[in-house]
């Protein structure tokens, strides 16, 4: 149990995921909404998202955009997990 923590604490916490975790603890976010809040690079946000998704971290749909710039496309959105929340206080216990 502990070495999963410890695992699953080394993926949330490197400082652009956690970062990541922070802006969509508040909403679900486009990658493009989330590269342009943090200042980063599209890829390099789509590479530790993919990360987060794979650890179980975040979740992402697709969805039909009602953004004037991008209505009708189909856009996907992401959200974070209860994972979060449980290694955040998992970690505060040890």
């Amino acid at each position: 149990m502990e070495d999963t923590i410890v695992k699953d604490a080394h993926v949330l916490l490197h400082p652009i995921r956690f970062r990541i975790v922070e802006l969509l603890a508040d909403n679900p976010m486009h990658i493009n909404g989330i590269s342009k809040a943090m200042g980063e690079e599209r890829r390099l946000v789509s590479y530790h998202l993919l990360t987060l998704e794979e650890y179980g971290f975040v979740n992402s749909k697709y969805e039909i955009s009602e953004q004037p710039k991008s209505k009708g496309k189909a856009i996907r959105k992401y959200w974070v997990t209860d994972k979060v929340n449980t290694v955040i206080s998992e970690l505060k216990k040890i």
